[in-house]
């Protein structure tokens, strides 16, 4: 057991140095002793990163509308510049917010996208791209890659996949859409459309009793 001289206290578990007084400890740390929690260190490259990549987007922001301002011939471009640093802090707090479950992130950040991306279609006069290509393989790219994270990272089927069911929907309604005729380029759709049956497949044919199960829990049947 450890004991500072300054308190003249005995401390169970393992400490580098007191933690009432900073003062040097004698005696032998005792491994699985300690009273208080391990608080991980912080980390602080995520942080710095964070730092410049804020400094950035103001850099970004305020050098691309003085250039505007004193060159406006070309229209005023400075704000589709702000809209896009906007959207970029908007998928960035949000993989921040649900960084500690990865296929819970990928699924919101294929709605925020897929929204953004529509909403910036329409704001510039709506040529359909976002319904012809970012909807699609956003779904499309989700649906593998939580196939491949869940290969990896080992999780278990209940874990991942409401997500990946609500993934397919996405797939199904873009289908949809190309049916009722919203969406003109259709390689892409129907790339989405094939991997959609394609995982849905896998589900009822592998993971049937998983995939009862969980709708049961969910739905509380």
């Amino acid at each position: 057991m450890m004991y500072c001289k300054n308190c003249g206290i005995h401390l169970p578990g393992k400490y580098g140095c007191c933690p009432l007084c900073k003062g040097k400890l004698t005696g032998t740390p005792e491994e699985a002793g300690n009273v208080f929690p391990m608080i991980p260190p912080r980390r602080e490259t995520e942080q710095i990163l964070l730092v410049w990549l804020a400094f950035g987007s103001v850099a970004a922001a305020a050098i691309s509308t003085a250039i505007n301002l004193i060159l406006p011939s070309g229209g005023w471009w400075f704000l589709f510049v702000l809209g896009g640093i906007g959207s970029i802090w908007i998928s960035l707090a949000l993989v921040l917010k649900k960084r500690k479950n990865i296929p819970k992130t990928i699924l919101w950040q294929v709605g925020l996208l897929s929204v953004l991306a529509f909403v910036w279609d329409r704001f510039t006069g709506f040529h359909g791209w976002s319904l012809d290509y970012v909807l699609p393989i956003l779904c499309t790219g989700a649906m593998n890659a939580m196939a491949v994270i869940a290969k990896v990272r080992k999780l278990d089927i209940q874990n991942y996949i409401l997500y990946l069911i609500i993934d397919c929907v996405f797939g199904l309604l873009s289908f949809t859409l190309l049916v009722m005729g919203k969406i003109h380029i259709i390689i892409p759709t129907l790339v989405c459309f094939v991997s959609t049956i394609i995982f849905l497949a896998a589900l009822l044919f592998f993971e049937g009793k998983a995939l009862l199960a969980e709708i049961q829990r969910r739905f509380h049947l």
